[in-house]
């Protein structure tokens, strides 16, 4: 963490990758500036000039983030190299992702990656240690450092990854207001921000200083209609190693109008099963937006042509800082005080309803019965219709998210040690809303014994506007369920000289912290008693954990060449309080965790470095206590897994196996058995300047973790159903009085995780005519990205460089380049990122995902291989005098689509993957700031 702002220029021109080294002989400080300043550096907790460091630390400016063109924290974090694994706006679409979005570093995991904000934790998004990006304002950060190095000997268990660091600005400070407007060429994903800060006065001229900045930005949406590549999710292409013409059919079965299926038990006592399209069979082909994807009797909706690929957001900010002289104690006084409100809005597919029709409905009468044979009519045992709410709108959901952190404490130097500490309030509450869309169970029922109401008849769009009325009084709107987390939390270190060693003084430094979390999910009536059709009741719960850990770390300058950092830490991690139950859920944890660090002066301008350590995480609250819920429905469309060709015709849920192929209801849960997470780190890297003008810095790290806790991915349980056979349920359905196939998405400790890589950066700074011309290469290359088959610990696999069975890919390769010249008046960037191609996902011929483009549709068995992704940035900075800066660019500069995947899991968006790209494609934007 950062105590200080003041920073000699030697050190602002350190390159944006981070190199912890002095650029000094190349950029000598200019007289007249403050000499360099012992600061604390992320990672550590005795105070060092920056370019001192052991740790590769990566250190961005405002200036670097606003050369980057982008809106959003997110948007900055998720584009560096080190960062793959993350979860994106898009996410949740569909998806899950509620409205959360996160930083991980090199594939390792959001819940691994440590996020503070000056230093200090801020309360999670979940029950865990997730901390959602939305609630950090970009406006008001003066730099961000992101140390790429295991930190959990310093900052607890859950930085075995890495951490991130928001340092926000501070002091005295010109008022300034910054604005920016972005736009897309094509249709959708427009964005506007507005910010303005002020600096108060100076902390030794008058004893105080204060810092306010305030900010609103917006994003507008973005419909699968207004990009190509994202309208519809049957996809024709062709295959590229055959030539085959093929279809990537991805419909639901929940159509408009409505499909039907017809359980009956014939003559013979056997029992089977009718499926039918009424309107097909009357007009002799499916509806508008519907095919005939299998052959089976039903049509399938396109739904992925009704959702908005990327959310609407909005945020509202408000950051103060300021420190004030305690008389003269020499101690001082010092705030940190954030209120965010965000809002993201995702739009998906109109309501899917199924629900059970009577043998003496006239619906049945009209539309079912004539196209049953005289045996399956005397047999009929239950009749469900499966159909899409077009007429009620998309499904909208609202996540509005309210943060709130505070810190107060004091800094200052007593009996010979500097001495920090705070307490810190800090609180994520997030509402999530219904908007349209979601029928009511009561009303809807009450709708269709009215006979007013004909799923059958009519095609998308055509339904009479009185119908259209009566369906659309059945919806609810309002809050749906209040998630709130906070954390307080007190914490405190010092550090001084201990003693001389032959290469200058030894520095010791000890800390203690202690936090109590809690969870807790207030669920509305509407979700306690599934008054919603097709719902399951959900609860409330409220958990809570208490976490203490103290730390200790010594600095020994060995000699004028050699230095090694030792550090230990002991955390204890409670036991799940169950509030609401009034008992304890799993067992406390415990463990002690070390680090030790080194750098060896090889050469005036080379340095070598090298850490190893340790770390330990336990699970969420959520993962150990959480009960077993409703999540939505798969991702994935499969056919029934529960077959005799798996080995399972003997599975007592086979019976609810149904004839076509469809979404599966899930389930999730937690798991009190959840053994704590263990890893070891080590990394080894060297800084070196060939030159005056050039610099390089390269890291080799290893990340292992033992006893990993994650839950087994839809896409794995159907591609091996007999190895997880006990993770199949069923759930009952109140509208049709079903039971129906389910699967249960339970966290597991599943065995082991290894990730090794590379990151690397080169810089060179050369004059060139009146500027500075600076040409930058970072990148991560992964060489190991493995884990072990969940519930195995010697079965290994792989996503590196191909899709795999936890539905994401590691790249191996992730760059990004640049090239900026800058003089007094102008500053041109042209910036290009890369990520490289990969194996697509296996879609085999008997989930049937692609079909041959002939009249036998038959199923098709391929695997893509993904090209990569190339995009570049263009920007141009004009200051036509000291306090005024004009900026215009283009991001995404040759429109590039993104590459086409048959990807069918997590997020609804179809045809491309969204974590790994962006929809919006070639967008213009405009800034300005203005000091006054």
């Amino acid at each position: 963490m950062i105590k200080e702002t003041i920073l000699s220029r030697s050190l602002r021109v350190m390159f944006a990758g981070g190199l912890a080294m002095t650029l000094g002989h190349a950029f000598a400080q200019e007289a007249g500036e403050p000499a360099m300043q012992r600061v604390e550096i992320t990672g550590s907790s005795i105070k060092r000039i920056a370019a001192e460091s052991s740790l590769p630390v990566q250190s961005f400016s405002a200036k670097d983030i606003k050369q980057t063109g982008v809106s959003t924290v997110t948007d900055f974090i998720q584009q560096l190299p080190a960062m793959q694994g993350f979860s994106v706006a898009a996410d949740s679409v569909g998806g899950g992702g509620g409205g959360v979005t996160t930083a991980s570093i090199h594939d390792i995991g959001a819940s691994y990656t440590l996020v503070l904000l000056n230093g200090r934790r801020i309360a999670p998004a979940n029950s865990g240690t997730v901390i959602d990006l939305n609630s950090i304002p970009l406006s008001a950060i003066e730099r961000v450092e992101v140390l790429t190095d295991g930190a959990s000997a310093l900052y607890g268990a859950d930085a075995i990854a890495g951490v991130v660091n928001f340092i926000l600005k501070k002091g005295a400070a010109p008022w300034e207001i910054n604005a920016k407007y972005s736009s897309p060429e094509k249709a959708g994903g427009k964005s506007n921000s507005l910010s303005l800060s002020k600096g108060f006065g100076d902390i030794e001229d008058d004893g105080y200083s204060v810092f306010v900045s305030v900010s609103h930005d917006e994003q507008k949406q973005l419909k699968a209609s207004q990009r190509d590549f994202a309208k519809t999710g049957m996809i024709n292409f062709t295959d590229p190693k055959t030539g085959k013409a093929l279809q990537f059919l991805n419909g639901s079965s929940r159509a408009i109008p409505a499909n039907a299926a017809v359980k009956y038990t014939g003559a013979d006592g056997k029992a089977g099963t009718v499926n039918l399209n009424p309107y097909a069979l009357i007009n002799g082909k499916c509806a508008t937006a519907n095919v005939d994807a299998f052959g089976d009797g039903q049509c399938y909706y396109d739904y992925t042509s009704t959702i908005e690929i990327n959310p609407e957001s909005s945020r509202d900010s408000i950051f103060s800082s300021g420190r004030l002289k305690l008389g003269n104690s020499g101690f001082q006084g010092f705030f940190d005080a954030a209120y965010t409100e965000a809002k993201i809005t995702a739009r998906i597919a109109p309501y899917p309803a199924d629900f059970s029709l009577s043998t003496s409905s006239p619906l049945y009468s009209k539309y079912v019965s004539p196209y049953l044979t005289p045996e399956q009519r005397a047999g009929v045992s239950s009749v469900a219709v499966k159909y899409r709410l077009y007429e009620m709108g998309d499904r909208g959901y609202e996540y509005g998210t309210k943060a709130t952190h505070l810190v107060a404490g004091v800094d200052g130097a007593a009996f010979g040690w500097d001495i920090n500490g705070a307490l810190t309030w800090s609180r994520n509450k997030q509402e999530q809303k219904y908007l349209s869309g979601f029928p009511l169970a009561d009303k809807f029922d009450a709708l269709l014994n009215s006979g007013n109401f004909d799923p059958f008849g009519y095609a998308q769009g055509d339904m009479p506007q009185a119908m259209r009325d009566q369906l659309n009084a059945t919806g609810y709107t309002g809050l749906y369920n209040t998630q709130t987390v906070v954390m307080k939390g007190a914490d405190a270190h010092a550090s001084r000289s201990a003693f001389e060693l032959p290469g200058g003084t030894a520095m010791v430094s000890v800390g203690a912290d202690y936090r109590v979390t809690s969870f807790s999910t207030d669920q509305q009536d509407v979700a306690k008693k599934a008054l919603i059709l097709f719902d399951s009741p959900v609860y409330d719960n409220h958990y809570e954990r208490a976490n203490a850990g103290a730390f200790a770390e010594l600095l020994l300058p060995i000699n004028k060449q050699w230095e090694v950092t030792a550090s230990g830490r002991f955390d204890n991690i409670g036991a799940v309080k169950d509030k609401l139950a009034g008992h304890d859920v799993g067992d406390s944890a415990s463990a002690g965790t070390y680090k030790v660090s080194t750098k060896y002066s090889a050469a005036k301008n080379l340095m070598l470095r090298a850490a190893t350590g340790t770390g330990f995480r336990a699970a969420s609250m959520q993962e150990i206590a959480g009960p077993l819920e409703e999540f939505g429905v798969t991702g994935g469309t499969y056919n029934c897994p529960l077959t005799a060709a798996n080995g399972l015709a003997g599975h007592p849920l086979a019976k609810y196996c149904e004839a076509s192929r469809g979404q599966f209801e899930v389930f999730q849960g937690g798991n009190p058995d959840l053994k704590p997470e263990k890893s070891k780190q080590w990394s080894i890297g060297a800084v070196w300047e060939p030159s005056s003008t050039t610099s390089v810095a390269i890291d080799l790290w290893n990340v292992e973790i033992r006893d990993q806790v994650t839950s087994v991915s839809e896409g794995l349980i159907f591609e091996n159903p007999a190895k997880y056979a006990n993770l199949f349920t069923t759930k009952h359905i109140a509208s049709t009085g079903l039971d129906v196939l389910a699967i249960k998405l339970l966290p597991i400790n599943i065995g082991k995780v290894e990730n090794r890589g590379i990151d690397y950066d080169f810089t060179q700074k050369i004059k060139l005519f009146d500027g500075r011309l600076t040409n930058r290469l970072a990148g991560t290359y992964l060489l190991r990205s493995r884990y072990t088959t969940p519930g195995t610990d010697d079965q290994w696999e792989t996503s590196l460089n191909r899709y795999g069975s936890n539905d994401k890919v590691s790249f191996r390769n992730v760059i990004k380049a640049s090239s900026s010249w800058a003089n007094t008046a102008w500053t041109h960037t042209l910036t290009a990122n890369y990520r490289n191609g990969y194996t697509d996902k296996h879609q085999n011929a008997d989930d049937c995902a692609v079909t041959t483009s002939d009249a036998a549709q038959s199923c098709y068995d391929i695997t893509l291989d993904v090209p990569s992704y190339t995009t570049f940035d263009l920007q141009s900075a004009y200051r036509p005098v000291k306090n005024v800066e004009i900026t215009a660019g283009a991001i995404n500069l040759f429109d590039r689509n993104p590459p086409f995947t048959l990807r069918n899991t997590g997020s609804h968006q179809v045809g491309y993957n969204p974590s790994y790209s962006s929809a919006l494609g070639r967008t213009f934007y405009l800034s300005g700031s203005y000091k006054f």
